[in-house]
């Protein structure tokens, strides 16, 4: 976080700006209101619908959360068509909102730690809507896991997995575990890279949304809604083909693409970089 967009000088000379109180106030109830909206949804209507009718539910849901949050989606690249079948979404991790800000793009199934399972709302939401859970502490549990992951990819589902096993603060790549990539091996299935990052409303990236540490959920939520605008860059790289490959090159493949295109630009004078900014700012 120390490159020549993102240091701390440019970052106390220009500060990120804030939603004032009664607008955070407003965005955290709005998002109570549409958690307990999908409750319903799901509780309700999701048992008699087809799965492209609940891939486009959950693509429309989810981009209303982002709204409510203020997080403006972008994505690029080989993106997926949502009748896309059998294909593993292959991603970085940096925050529990890298679920909704994907699935308003391309509706998937996600594997996700267990402890998301207890969450409030999003938990049972995520459960209903075919997340698969793993224990991370379980090495045998990769073993389960892959079997539902093969059985949603015979189903035509897209599946979703951050194979860096835990979030990062958006500005480095852990390694990533080739475990959950079986599947693809097995069924033949390719795998799409994406490169995912958070930017500030001046087109910084920042941290603010990185689930790492001690943070809480609540601690997290508050802190996202505290911004006026973020936005979320998606990046869908070429697909990976898995014929005939090892699921560990496979993973070594994928997390080298999604490096290129995280890897921080080259670094402008501090100065320069600050007269940049400052003429794309409102008069």
């Amino acid at each position: 976080m120390a490159d020549g967009v993102n240091s701390g000088w440019l970052s106390y000379c220009i500060p990120m700006p804030k939603s004032s109180l009664p607008v955070r106030i407003w965005r955290f109830l709005r998002l109570v209101f549409h958690l307990l909206a999908g409750v319903i949804e799901v509780g309700l209507y999701f048992p008699g619908r087809s799965a492209m009718a609940r891939r486009h539910a959950v693509a429309r849901w989810s981009r209303r959360l982002v709204s409510i949050a203020a997080i403006e989606v972008r994505a690029q690249g080989h993106i997926p068509a949502p009748t896309v079948e059998a294909a593993i979404l292959v991603a970085n991790h940096v925050s529990w909102l890298d679920i909704f800000v994907m699935n308003a793009v391309v509706a998937s199934r996600f594997v996700a730690k267990s402890e998301v399972r207890n969450w409030p709302l999003i938990g049972w939401l995520c459960e209903r809507t075919g997340t698969l859970f793993i224990s991370r502490e379980r090495r045998q549990d990769a073993a389960r896991v892959n079997q539902a992951i093969a059985g949603a990819l015979n189903d035509g589902d897209c599946v979703a997995v951050f194979p860096e096993g835990s979030t990062s603060d958006g500005f480095t790549l852990k390694p990533f575990n080739a475990a959950l990539l079986q599947p693809a091996v097995q069924a033949g299935a390719p795998i799409i890279p994406v490169a995912l990052r958070y930017l500030d409303a001046y087109g910084r990236q920042t941290d603010i949304p990185a689930y790492v540490d001690d943070l809480s959920l609540v601690e997290s939520v508050l802190r996202i809604l505290a911004q006026r605008r973020l936005i979320a860059e998606l990046t869908f790289l070429s697909p990976l083909p898995a014929d005939g490959r090892h699921r560990r090159e496979l993973a070594k493949a994928a997390e080298a693409a999604i490096a290129e295109v995280l890897s921080p630009p080259p670094a402008v004078p501090a100065a320069e970089k600050v007269s940049e900014i400052r003429a794309g700012l409102p008069a």
